[in-house]
């Protein structure tokens, strides 16, 4: 019997994940180890914020519970190519 090749979309994004997780800490190191105003150090740490929230104070207020709301993720240079690798692994072994 053949087994099916499908996986489902939560070892997706795990997998994905654990990429973005790895090339984070890539990131650290590499700023960690280049000195600072390098060039390439720059490059790796350049990152964009992206989402959604309440970054200016607003609050949600329902008299019985107050609080804010947000939801950011940082996108750099090292968390692409984290999810690139990682995309080829789950692509190679299946």
């Amino acid at each position: 019997m053949k087994k099916s090749s499908k996986r489902s979309i939560g070892i997706i994004f795990l997998a994905l994940f654990f990429g973005v997780i790895i090339a984070s800490i890539i990131s650290l190191l590499v700023g960690f180890i280049l000195p600072e105003g390098n060039v390439v150090r720059d490059f790796f740490l350049l990152s964009q914020s992206i989402g959604w929230g309440s970054a200016d104070g607003n609050w949600v207020d329902l008299f019985f519970i107050r609080f804010k709301t947000g939801f950011y993720v940082d996108i750099s240079i090292t968390s692409i190519l984290g999810i690139s690798v990682s995309w080829y692994f789950l692509r190679y072994f299946r």
